[in-house]
Order: C-alpha cells, then sequence, then structure tokens
C-alpha cells in the first residue's frame, strides 16, 4: 500500500492546495497531509486550527488524513511508512526552490521519492499569503477558500481586531 505525505503550512488551506489533495489521493492508497509546526514562523492560525480546517474540508476524501508535525519531513514520512512525498508546484521559480529540497530529501531518505504535481491553471497564482493579503484588508476571498476556511479567516481577523493587534 502506497502511502504519501503532502506536507505544508496550509495557513490557511486553499483551493489549489485542495486541487493537490485530491489529485494526489487518486493516485497513492494513502494521503497524509502533514501540517508543519515551524516555530521560526509566526502563521494566522494555530496548528490546531489549521488541521481542523483540512479536517473539515478532506472530510469526503476517505484515503486522507491530516496530521501536523515537526522536524525534518523524510523523518516524518518515515515515521508514517511513506515512499512519496507530494509537491505542488505553481511556477518555474517553484521548481528551483522544490527540486533543490527533492535531492536533500532523497539525499537523507533514499527510499522516500517525491512527486511533483503542476497546480492546476486556475490556481496557479493562488498562495494563502494572498489569500491573508486581500482578506486582511476585506476582500471577498469565496472564491479561493471553501466555506468554513472563509468563516474562520474572517474570525480571525475580526478578533485580532478587537484586540487591536492589527
Amino acid at each position: 500500500m502506497a502511502t504519501a505525505v503532502y506536507p505544508g503550512s496550509f495557513d490557511p488551506v486553499t483551493k489549489g492546495h485542495l486541487d493537490i489533495i485530491k489529485r494526489a489521493a487518486k493516485i497513492n492508497d494513502h494521503l497524509i497531509v502533514a501540517v508543519l509546526i515551524n516555530s521560526a514562523k509566526h502563521p494566522l492560525f494555530t496548528v490546531e486550527e489549521r488541521v481542523a480546517m483540512l479536517q473539515e474540508c478532506c472530510k469526503n476524501i476517505s484515503n486522507v488524513t491530516v496530521e501536523s508535525f515537526d522536524g525534518l519531513t523524510v523523518e516524518f514520512a518515515k515515521k508514517r511508512h511513506a515512499s512519496v512525498m507530494v509537491r505542488g508546484l505553481r511556477a518555474v521559480t517553484d521548481f528551483e526552490n522544490e527540486i533543490q529540497l527533492a535531492q536533500t530529501n532523497h539525499a537523507l531518505m533514499p527510499g522516500i521519492e517525491t512527486m511533483f504535481l503542476a497546480t492546476s491553471i486556475k490556481w496557479s497564482y493562488l498562495s494563502s499569503t494572498i489569500v491573508k493579503e486581500a482578506a486582511y484588508y476585506g476582500s471577498d476571498i469565496s472564491k479561493f477558500v471553501t466555506p468554513n476556511v472563509e468563516k474562520a479567516v474572517s474570525e480571525k481577523y475580526a478578533q485580532l481586531r478587537e484586540r487591536e493587534e492589527i
């Protein structure tokens, strides 16, 4: 049984991420969406919130599970007996960084192969950063994220404004 890991920060999860998740789930027996805990970054959402949003978004995809992790992605993949690392590519500029990461991962853990999936043209411009920027300035983000994520983003910015943190 082939298990794949799709790692990322997913802060927040976008329809572009979900496109990659659905496509990767079709070609792997089990897909683990791995939410990175990165103490060096300051995400909008806690890891628990990001996991919960992803679980809601993926609830109808039977072979997808969502977990959080910290440390090296290849170590997480090894612990989960995964043989495939899934990475999405939006543009040529992504490829340069991703190929270097894939080669490093292969050097660290030769039994794990990286599978690159080109993002659908429909979502090639989309990133979590763009979603947060648009939401921060009050734009409609419903075309970029699912309703549960749109609600969570709206509520998060309302909380931050109320506490005068933004």
